[in-house]
């Protein structure tokens, strides 16, 4: 009698445990769009041969290398997404992403999926791009689905569509006011000098959404920092003070390495239109120079479409201070 209650215990205790794990699974399964992992199901509880009897009788299909499908929800585009990316350790990308941020013109079909570039594989039936730039996608989560960050995903777009599509793409972002132009500036900015397709096309398609009259000079000398920053350069203090021996104020400059005595500047036409602003910048930089100030000046176009070479000028800047 004994030796039946004992085994009556041990038989409840693993009805228990079963259902404990199913729980889990489930919970899984209705977060993921009717989808499990292979290794998902194992670290809630589940043994290989519980796995094998599901797909063996139907109840799962096997969707992608190590992710199942329950055989009773539907199987919808963004299942179908979800698990190319759990398959692939991937995120949702380009024009895939632009249909989870819901941009106006994309819809959710084959789907298409950033991997890091050493573990990228290829797959039947899913667009996958290969990047060494995966930490800068800035991830998200949209309808479940992890997905490139929208400035990322309007910079991916710009490798794979049309001119006219990237425009109202933008369009659409800026409309909604879910991004600024400064967004979209820095992430050209961070993207530009490791080597990707469709830079060109993006730093042309915002250089029709902005220009120096549309943007607030503190955003173009936030701008301008984290460019330096990217480039590998020292981080310059903003709207740094400079003063005179005796304590006054010689000028209050944009950027400036201090240590070094580097000023940089931005010339704008919308901060420097009239002749009395022309005149006292000239006599400013004057004063700085004569002060032992090196004075560095730039401006938007500089830094629109020639910034590699701005911040060559500004490293060989620093260099020759830092020898002096």
């Amino acid at each position: 009698m004994k030796q039946d209650a004992s085994a009556s215990s041990r038989r409840a205790e693993t009805e228990l445990r079963a259902a404990v794990n199913e729980a889990h699974v489930d919970r899984h399964i209705r977060r993921q769009h009717g989808l499990i992992s292979r290794s998902q199901a194992l670290n809630a509880g589940m043994t290989r041969h519980r796995i094998q009897h599901r797909v063996s009788t139907g109840r799962w299909r096997r969707v992608a290398p190590g992710v199942f499908h329950l055989a009773a929800h539907e199987f919808t585009p963004h299942s179908k997404l979800l698990a190319a990316c759990i398959a692939y350790d991937g995120l949702a990308s380009h024009r895939a992403a632009a249909a989870l941020h819901g941009i106006d013109g994309f819809r959710l079909g084959r789907p298409e999926i950033a991997v890091d570039l050493a573990r990228g594989r290829s797959a039947v039936g899913i667009t996958v791009h290969r990047t060494p730039l995966m930490e800068l996608a800035q991830p998200v989560l949209r309808h479940g689905i992890p997905c490139t960050g929208l400035p990322r995903t309007l910079l991916d777009l710009a490798a794979v569509v049309t001119g006219g599509q990237l425009e109202r793409a933008v369009d659409a972002a800026l409309r909604d006011r879910r991004l600024r132009l400064d967004d979209l500036w820095t992430v050209l900015a961070t993207h530009e000098r490791r080597g990707r397709d469709g830079l060109s096309l993006f730093r042309s398609v915002l250089k029709g959404h902005s220009g120096e009259d549309h943007v607030p000079l503190s955003d173009w000398s936030r701008l301008v920092c984290e460019l330096l920053v990217e480039s590998g350069l020292p981080r310059p203090v903003m709207e740094h003070r400079v003063h005179q021996p005796d304590g006054r104020l010689l000028a209050q400059v944009d950027l400036a390495y201090p240590d070094l005595r580097v000023v940089i500047e931005l010339d704008s036409v919308r901060w420097h239109h009239n002749r009395e602003s022309f005149v006292n910048d000239r006599r400013r930089s004057n004063s700085l120079v004569a002060a032992g100030w090196t004075v560095l000046a730039f401006t938007w176009n500089d830094y629109a479409e020639r910034s590699a070479a701005m911040c060559r000028t500004v490293a060989r800047a620093l260099e020759i201070a830092a020898s002096n």
